[in-house]
């Protein structure tokens, strides 16, 4: 018995002194708000379209599990600041990197503590990339993070200090920073014994997922809602030394809908909405005497464009060779690209509430945007000249021709559903065939469509997009001429123009220095190509609407942040 209580006095001594630990811990590199002091307390309620399918941020693959968790319960050493989009300090209060880009130097924030009050230190880090590195993982994280064939060395200096060597100068891999970083003390056990990859399931307790973040899970309720709370641990502090958030607790609840989302905001239920083309008309008229405002975002990094087929190796040619002459002259994509008419397409298309996209880079890039591209406004009369330059002409009905009197018919595709596709579609056909132009417009299922682009190439056109990033390496698999993505003529061997080989050449050198002056130069003179060249040919890109309750204060809405993107600053007014 007294063997017993003595070993019972062991546990609750060893409890009391990781615990007194745990409270000794001084934070030394607290982030102190700027902005306007607020009211702590209160309940946000937002929405989530589904339900998460992990709280796991390593292995989560649907954006219904990372909206929900990353940056919110986890966070990186670095992350991007939602209006200027630049890389800033988050785990990591500071580094460094050689002059020959090749080593990383993260100095970590002093103090700092997981939601259950244990400290996050050098060890975390570590750890997250040993769980990266471990092949039996699925994460997408590591992929992004092999350079020259290498997964980059790492290593503890001290217990505020990481280090990454790599095997070549990279400059992208500062973004990688971003990714999240998970506690050591409560999955290594996990790990060690094989279970990672089901830790951290959605049945899991609350209580058991720790993170750094500025709230933790509380309770969440398939198909209904997720509740989570102010993590007291936080690192960051208003101007009055209190620990942020300011909003103690957020329910987010799961609606299934875009219009039980629209509907519940309309009733007073939610304090945020994206607003979508069709309902804006509506929602601003009764923001003028309803206690919300409308904000619009500016342009959203998704796109869509027109792209040609120039393709060699397109099975069609046998029969049809003179289309890879009508698409591979210049002239005639510059003929088509002046047949946009972008103020109809954002008028019909978009509701009124679209930009006019002119350049790969998306527009919301602070960093990386070249707005001095080449620009091609809606003009059919240039488009004329630029079809008589190109050896084309019309016939007595008026048919557009080619230099051997073959008429010019193609079909244009697009991914049946998508109503703004599909009415941009409507719109590029009636202009082109303004031009005399016969045009077969066809949307059809989404994975035959991208059957169709990827692996039988045996396409015309194709009105497509994809969603752009800050980092423009993102883009590594659509611009080099090896890339898959590279649409027009995908996986070539060796580039088959000369503008294509300086974009291969640009984009080698766009990481290979650090320096961001210098990586803006390669990539406005990639754009600049893109626009000359016209390989895939912009249309228009939706703006980010919002409509956002006047009670909830310090907001700053952008495009790239959206609202909540320092949700640990917002509060609600009494």
């Amino acid at each position: 018995m007294k063997k017993m209580v003595f070993i019972l006095t062991i546990i609750l001594f060893f409890n009391f002194a990781i615990s007194t630990a745990a409270e000794d811990i001084e934070l030394k590199d607290p982030w102190i708000s700027q902005r306007e002091q607020g009211n702590h307390g209160g309940t946000l309620i937002t929405t989530l379209l589904g339900d998460p399918k992990t709280f796991n941020t390593l292995i989560a693959k649907e954006t219904s599990s990372s909206e929900v968790i990353d940056g919110y319960i986890f966070e990186g050493l670095v992350g991007r600041n939602g209006i200027t989009t630049e890389i800033e300090s988050r785990l990591a209060k500071d580094w460094e990197i050689s002059e020959d880009g090749k080593t990383y130097r993260f100095y970590l924030r002093e103090g700092v503590k997981w939601n259950d009050g244990q400290e996050f230190t050098a060890d975390d880090v570590i750890f997250t990339f040993d769980l990266i590195s471990d092949k039996d993982i699925p994460t997408s994280a590591r992929d992004g993070l092999i350079i020259d064939g290498e997964f980059p060395e790492y290593r503890k200096i001290d217990k505020y200090t990481v280090e990454f060597e790599l095997a070549e100068t990279f400059a992208p891999f500062l973004n990688s920073m971003t990714l999240m970083i998970l506690p050591k003390h409560k999955l290594y056990e996990p790990w060690q014994k094989g279970n990672f990859n089901s830790t951290w399931g959605i049945n899991t307790d609350p209580s058991e997922i720790v993170g750094t973040g500025p709230y933790k899970l509380a309770d969440y309720r398939n198909g209904e809602r997720i509740v989570m709370e102010k993590n007291e641990h936080y690192w960051r502090q208003d101007s009055e030394g209190k620990t942020l958030p300011y909003i103690d607790r957020w329910v987010r609840i799961i609606v299934g809908s875009q219009e039980t989302d629209t509907l519940l905001f309309e009733r007073g239920e939610t304090h945020t909405l994206g607003v979508r083309g069709i309902d804006y008309n509506r929602l601003k008229q009764q923001s003028a005497r309803s206690d919300y405002s409308i904000i619009d975002g500016g342009p959203s990094f998704s796109t869509n464009f027109l792209v040609f087929n120039m393709n060699p190796r397109n099975p069609n040619l046998e029969k049809q060779p003179w289309k890879y002459e009508w698409f591979t002259n210049l002239n005639f994509r510059r003929a088509v690209a002046y047949s946009m008419d972008k103020e109809t397409m954002i008028n019909q298309a978009l509701a009124g509430q679209g930009s006019k996209q002119w350049s790969p880079i998306s527009a919301p890039n602070q960093v990386f945007l070249n707005e001095a591209v080449k620009k091609y406004p809606y003009n059919l009369e240039k488009a004329r000249e630029e079809l008589k330059k190109g050896g084309f002409s019309w016939d007595d009905n008026g048919r557009l021709i080619d230099q051997d009197g073959r008429k010019v018919e193609f079909n244009i595709l697009t991914n049946a559903g998508n109503e703004t596709r599909e009415t941009l579609l409507n719109i590029i056909a009636t202009e082109l065939r303004e031009l005399g132009m016969k045009i077969n417009s066809n949307p059809i299922d989404f994975n035959r469509l991208i059957s169709h682009m990827e692996s039988d190439w045996d396409y015309d056109s194709v009105l497509i997009g994809l969603t752009g990033g800050v980092e423009p390496h993102a883009g590594a698999n659509v611009w080099p001429s090896h890339g898959h993505l590279h649409m027009w003529n995908p996986v070539q061997e060796e580039a088959a123009t000369e503008w294509e080989a300086r974009i291969d050449e640009l984009f080698k050198k766009g990481v290979s220095t650090v320096e961001t002056e210098e990586r803006v130069k390669y990539y406005n003179e990639f754009q600049e190509i893109v626009a000359e060249q016209l390989p895939v040919i912009y249309t228009v890109t939706p703006n980010n609407i919002y409509a956002v309750r006047d009670q909830l204060k310090n907001t700053e809405t952008t495009a790239y942040g959206g609202v909540l993107w320092n949700i640990y600053e917002l509060y609600l007014e009494n």
